[in-house]
């Protein structure tokens, strides 16, 4: 009796100490989630995982952001200061929703981020449910809504008679001893087959053991009240029952520490067992098979906790130091609003405010004034607009747009294409945008620089007014001061400048309406100590081609 006692005594001791250390690992965890709210993430970010969802799913979204905006806007540097997600899900949820532009004027997030702002308790406790899945493998659940998960062998319906073989031999071998050398034989078999099917498993040794904890922690957030609270994700956890329970036949997560030594004997005996029985291999083909008639069970879950950890990200965004405002969308218009618009990535970044109303925008400046910097503030804050409904501004005002950016264009020479014909090729698509019924924001800096001055010239004022159409908006940068005097009916006049101090340029980064009055071109070539007679014979050629008149 006093060793039951002993023992009882041991058994609540062990409870008490576990909790207890779970208690102290999760005040840990708060405080370092406290420290982070509202700041820049500090870790790698692994792209090609982080956009496995993306590149799986293909919704038929409104708008999504091809190639060369992408790289205009540089996206990946955009989602590094923005992501501020506590899982590996909301984090692929995030990046999916950044490169996706919205047609909704509201977001049916706001209520959700409202409330981690106001309620840091509730929001902390979510945040240790999702830590749950911020293990590299979770990267790996959206490889289960691919087409086909595992083919079926021709020959899998002959396992079943394997079976059936082995249990008769292993009976009939009681009775006739020698059949205990063909149980043995089909033993070694299936011993092989169950090693052989190990290879298949891996492919899905990261995703079956994460897509089971997303369920889980979708149970934990359902329990959290009300505004999460869904039919829709309790029919999905509970289509997904029996998956929870087949995939505790297959060995996907290996122990480590005291558990391993503990276990290793166990773990042994079961592996062989379901080694002789190939239990995995029938278990793992079930599993795959059922798994992809319930692609939209997985994918709901996935995309709730997803929203839910990517709403907590936004809050935290809006939280931190810089200014932020949440857009104002009104009906399709030629008109956007932006007041102390800014660029996020830019250090002490200088903002600025921009109307368009009627007419484009067409901005001169020399080089180096800010010009292509006040370019990608406009499409960034308005993809940010429709994305996460956040803007780094202000005030940014705007109808609903899809956006096309040309700003940098590199010679493509894997393909064999010169930088004229890649421009060619990148302008030709914009054009072809011009014909749909959306309306657009056309983004681009320096038109055709990749040919000669005259035929750039023209093309570029046909190109500007064909974009121009109906509600389209098209902000251009140029060093072209002719297309300022030929766009002057369709395009408001805006420019950046610079001072000459003490030897030197000085820019104040500050758009200004009108025409650009001054260069500095040959200036910067007289500041970099150039020969005076190449100076002056510059100036000479610039006065005889008429550059400077204006």
């Amino acid at each position: 009796m006093e060793y039951l006692i002993l023992g009882f005594i041991g058994i609540m001791g062990i409870i008490i100490f576990i909790n207890y250390n779970k208690s102290g690992n999760d005040n840990k965890k708060i405080e370092a989630l406290r420290h982070n709210w509202g700041k820049v993430k500090n870790e790698y970010f692994n792209f090609d995982y982080i956009c496995k969802y993306s590149d799986v799913v293909e919704d038929d979204c409104f708008h999504r952001l091809n190639d060369q905006t992408l790289e205009d806007i540089d996206i990946y540097g955009i989602f590094k200061f923005i992501d501020r997600t506590t899982s590996k899900v909301g984090q692929q949820f995030l990046f999916k929703k950044l490169i996706g532009p919205t047609d909704n004027a509201k977001d049916h997030s706001e209520a959700f981020i409202n409330l981690f702002t106001n309620d840091s308790h509730l929001r902390e406790n979510i945040q240790l449910e999702l830590m749950k899945l911020n293990r590299e493998g979770a990267y790996f659940i959206p490889s289960l809504l691919e087409d086909k998960l595992l083919e079926r062998p021709k020959w899998y319906n002959l396992l079943i008679l394997d079976i059936y073989m082995l249990v008769s031999l292993l009976i009939l071998s009681f009775k006739f001893p020698i059949l205990i050398i063909a149980f043995l034989i089909l033993v070694i078999v299936n011993m092989c087959l169950h090693y052989w099917n190990k290879n298949n498993t891996y492919q899905f040794l990261r995703s079956f053991p994460q897509l089971n904890r997303l369920i889980n922690v979708s149970k934990s957030l359902q329990k959290k009240g009300d505004p999460f609270r869904d039919k829709s994700i309790e029919e999905s956890i509970y289509n997904l029952k029996s998956f929870q329970h087949k995939v505790r036949l297959i060995n996907l997560e290996t122990a480590s520490g005291i558990k391993s030594e503990l276990s290793f004997l166990v773990n042994y005996i079961v592996e062989l067992i379901k080694g002789i029985f190939l239990i995995e291999v029938f278990a793992l083909y079930r599993i795959t098979s059922e798994l992809e008639n319930k692609k939209s069970s997985i994918l709901n879950l996935f995309r709730y906790v997803g929203n839910i950890d990517a709403s907590i990200s936004i809050a935290s965004l809006r939280a931190g130091k810089e200014k932020t405002c949440v857009p104002n969308f009104v009906s399709p218009r030629k008109e956007i609003i932006a007041k102390n618009v800014y660029h996020p990535l830019v250090k002490n970044c200088v903002k600025n405010s921009l109307t368009i109303k009627n007419k484009s925008i067409l901005i001169t400046g020399s080089n180096m004034s800010g010009k292509s910097t006040f370019l990608r503030s406009m499409i960034i804050n308005s993809v940010l607009g429709q994305t996460i409904y956040t803007c780094f501004a202000d005030e940014f005002t705007s109808p609903i747009l899809k956006q096309f950016s040309t700003i940098k264009i590199n010679d493509d020479l894997l393909d064999g294409k010169s930088y004229y014909f890649q421009e060619v090729s990148i302008m030709a698509n914009l054009l072809e945008q011009v014909k749909s019924s959306h309306q657009n924001l056309f983004v681009l800096d320096e038109v055709f620089k990749g040919t000669n001055t005259i035929e750039r010239i023209a093309a570029a004022k046909a190109i500007l007014s064909y974009l121009n159409r109906n509600d389209n908006m098209v902000l251009v940068a140029t060093h072209d001061i002719e297309l300022a005097e030929m766009l002057e009916q369709e395009y408001d006049l805006y420019h950046f400048t610079e001072t000459v101090e003490n030897k030197a340029l000085h820019f104040d980064h500050s758009i200004k309406s009108g025409q650009l009055k001054t260069r500095n071109a040959i200036k910067i070539l007289e500041l970099s100590n150039y020969p005076s007679e190449v100076l002056d014979e510059a100036q000479k050629v610039s006065r005889m081609l008429g550059v400077n008149k204006l």
